[in-house]
């Protein structure tokens, strides 16, 4: 518009001068032959061009003025406008296709100099909906943080409203307390334990968040903009379920030198849990446990029999897994009704696809639970008192299923199948020697064998003494078998 007006102005400017200079250059001669009849029309043109001149003059001067104030009039507009939104509204830089993670002293160092001066109800922006700055309000959100070379997911709390401190200048922080109310609405929440660092989860001892937040110099203090006070990582608490879930944020601001509650409020914010929840743990250790009956009862029908002492040790194991001793009558004969119908499938010739049950159990269990049912099919073989063959190969097959190396199945062997039971030696369950072995790997593990069982053949235990005699003996013949070397040599 500058550009417009300007040169119409001077264009202006420049033809009123022409006119009054060419004026006063004609009026001698026209008071010398008399007046003209062009004078009277001069004159008032000359008084209309020289005021219209002025007047351009004069716009011209404001024009120039408004020119140079207005970059800076539009920056402070710019400022005060940004100033007055709300703190999550606001455009935050960006690196790396990633969104930057706010930072937490902003809202601090205001909450410091006593922000806010009047409670009121207002709209902080669309998805808040209406705040009321008369208490504490809080909000949850998603944001991520870098960590190393790659960013990590963390949730982000604010705070807004009102602080009602015993005096000015008064330290206060911050108590967090989470709780997960996905599947139970309107009831009792599920707790969400702190993560610990090695060991088991304590589902006692729920998750607590607690920082400093600092002084509020006044004795109210109305926050009227929302204030970054919390980043929480979800490496520090443990949820039950896996997937989407609702969080419920229970927030406290409490006194440093009292520990009274200033202010509480609390949010529900979502978030998309990735690994796997403690209930689901819980979920899986039942679903592998029922998976290992139904391994139980092939092993004890692996001969096309399924006798009472087989069934015995599985009964046994249901009781002391499923808790039935603390179940009430009805649950304990429906218990008993379920096992009677399984061995029932099995003493009809029904057979299951183990390997696929193992695959199953490998994925939902770890390896203390796969020993553990592993630990239970070797009880069950033993438990008619010999070990045929086809028992041995079918424990083998399942030790390789559920991804439990020889080297322990050996251990577990030793331990609850002894030589004595085993109708037929298997060198390689029993002693761990393979055709695959070259004669120096053979010669080294029995040795090994041979160290471990030659020095129990004085023990205490007759039980004892009797295996390690048979486990020489197997040695002996091992040598034989594998090396060429006879006993005598």
């Amino acid at each position: 518009m500058l550009k417009i007006v300007l040169p119409i102005v001077a264009m202006i400017v420049g033809v009123a001068a022409g006119v009054f200079i060419g004026a006063r250059r004609r009026g001698p001669q026209s008071d010398a032959s008399g007046p003209s009849p062009f004078a009277s029309g001069l004159g008032l043109a000359r008084r209309l061009l020289v005021r219209f001149g002025g007047w351009g003059i004069r716009t011209a001067r404001r024009a120039c003025g408004l020119a140079r104030r207005l970059p800076g009039e539009l920056q402070g507009l710019t400022q005060s406008a940004r100033s007055r939104l709300p703190r999550a509204s606001r455009p935050a830089p960006q690196a790396g296709g990633h969104p930057a993670f706010p930072a937490t002293g902003n809202g601090a160092q205001e909450a410091a100099a006593g922000v806010g001066r009047s409670p009121e109800t207002r709209r902080s922006d669309k998805s808040d909906g209406a705040v009321n700055l008369g208490m504490l309000n809080c909000r949850a959100r998603i944001g991520r943080e870098p960590k190393g070379d790659t960013w990590q997911t963390v949730l982000i709390l604010d705070i807004c409203g009102t602080i009602e401190a015993p005096d000015e200048n008064h330290e206060v922080g911050l108590k967090t307390t989470l709780s997960d109310v996905t599947d139970n609405k309107g009831q009792t929440p599920l707790p969400v334990p702190v993560r610990p660092k090695q060991g088991p989860i304590n589902r006692a001892v729920s998750f607590t968040y607690q920082t400093e937040i600092g002084k509020l110099c006044r004795q109210r203090t109305v926050l009227e903009d929302w204030m970054t006070v919390a980043q929480i990582s979800p490496e520090w608490f443990v949820l039950p379920r896996q997937g989407h879930r609702e969080l419920r944020f229970s927030v406290a601001i409490i006194s440093r030198s009292t520990g009274q509650e200033l202010a509480a409020g609390s949010c529900v914010g979502a978030f998309e849990n990735l690994e796997i929840g403690y209930l689901d743990v819980d979920d899986n250790i039942q679903r592998a446990k029922t998976l290992a009956v139904g391994l139980a009862f092939s092993v004890g029908a692996a001969n096309n029999a399924l006798r009472e002492p087989e069934t015995n040790v599985i009964y046994g194991w249901v009781r002391t897994n499923f808790g039935s001793g603390d179940a009430s009558e009805g649950a304990r004969l429906e218990l008993e009704q379920a096992l009677r119908k399984t061995a029932g499938f099995f003493l009809k010739g029904g057979r299951l696809n183990l390997e696929e049950i193992c695959n199953e159990i490998v994925e939902i269990a770890p390896m203390v639970g796969r020993l553990d049912i592993m630990d239970l099919c070797l009880r069950v073989a033993g438990a008619k008192g010999q070990v045929t063959a086809s028992d041995i190969g079918l424990l083998k097959d399942l030790a390789q299923w559920l991804k439990i190396d020889r080297t322990r199945l050996r251990a577990m062997v030793e331990k609850t199948l002894p030589v004595s039971m085993h109708q037929s030696e298997d060198a390689e369950m029993i002693l761990g020697v393979t055709t695959e072995m070259s004669k120096d790997e053979v010669r080294h593990q029995l040795n090994r064998e041979y160290a471990k069982w030659s020095s129990r053949v004085i023990s205490s235990d007759p039980a004892i003494r009797k295996q390690a005699d048979q486990m020489l003996n197997l040695i002996a013949n091992a040598r034989t078998q594998y090396i060429g070397v006879r006993p005598s040599e």
